[in-house]
């Protein structure tokens, strides 16, 4: 049996390097914060706009916890090397109003931000379902309201596109397994965060890191909103994966080598309200939801073949 003090040494080493690594990562988010702040207040030059063939459109949703820090998220997308034709926030109409949304979206309104105030809430599927019909020969890019994203984040995307364009491309994803006889097995047993960049119909892009869409990827049933509802509540991720799958589209990670958790940064704070605890829940979480949207379009036998 070793000696437990040089165990516990170890231990203690291995907390204090991990406390650092947290501490260099935090600052580093608020200065960054700090910096799209000041670019916010400034700024005169337009958010959108590009000479690139194909309309580019960046969609997304918030909520009343996050209003006042979505504009971050904004800036970041605002800020890209490439930027979109359009960045398109959809918010309730029951929440929201040009006279309560902050200074900081109206300022950000005056240099191109479209804010649409949509009749119905859908929680987390506000992010794509009412942009992909208005704008349905577009290339639409997901993003998630609580995330700093890098620079580079649209002109890979659209980089990846150009050269397949026949494939859904995204910067994160988990890779679907199955155990030895075929069956799928537990959402927490996927392979998270894959470093698989080969394209597959068992890639699962994960919105928060930005997603390119293109026109006809997706089933039909993709703006069925009663059935996703009922199948996928708060789990769009998982809807928009099985409407892909089932109209047999390809989905690829990008490669990059760089590490992802030092480009996309989560918004300080950002996660005292979200989907991740109720959704990976054992009672209603992610496996009763991609159980039941798996057997409704039979889309293990897709997997597996």
């Amino acid at each position: 049996m070793p000696p437990l003090l040089p165990l516990f040494r170890n231990r203690r080493r291995k907390r204090r390097h991990k406390e650092q690594v947290e501490s260099v990562g935090l600052n580093r988010v608020v200065n960054l914060s700090l910096l799209l702040e000041e670019r916010l207040l400034a700024g005169k030059e337009p958010g959108v706009g590009n000479s690139c063939a194909h309309e580019i459109v960046i969609s997304l949703t918030t909520y009343d916890k996050r209003i006042d820090n979505v504009c971050l998220t904004i800036e970041s997308l605002m800020r890209q090397t490439l930027k979109a034709d359009r960045i398109v926030l959809n918010v309730a109409a029951q929440d929201f109003s040009p006279e309560t949304l902050p200074v900081s979206l109206q300022l950000q309104h005056q240099r191109g931000l479209e804010i649409v105030y949509v009749d119905e809430d859908l929680g987390p599927y506000t992010k794509f379902f009412y942009t992909l019909q208005k704008y349905p020969d577009a290339l639409v890019i997901t993003a998630d309201d609580d995330l700093l994203y890098p620079m580079d984040m649209v002109a890979q995307l659209y980089s990846a596109y150009l050269r397949q364009p026949d494939m859904i491309h995204c910067h994160r994803a988990h890779r679907i397994l199955n155990d030895d006889s075929g069956k799928l097995l537990p959402y927490k047993q996927w392979d998270f965060n894959t470093g698989k960049t080969k394209p597959g119909l068992d890639i699962f892009p994960t919105g928060v890191g930005g997603v390119l869409y293109f026109p006809g990827c997706f089933h039909p049933d993709i703006f069925n909103k009663e059935l996703f509802l009922q199948l996928a509540p708060n789990a769009d991720d998982i809807w928009l994966k099985a409407m892909s799958l089932k109209n047999g589209t390809l989905c690829a990670k990008i490669a990059d080598d760089r590490d992802w958790s030092m480009r996309f940064h989560l918004i300080p704070g950002s996660q005292k309200t979200n989907l991740k605890r109720k959704n990976k829940a054992k009672r209603g979480g992610n496996d009763e939801k991609i159980a039941r949207v798996f057997a409704h379009y039979n889309l293990s036998e897709l997997l597996s073949n």
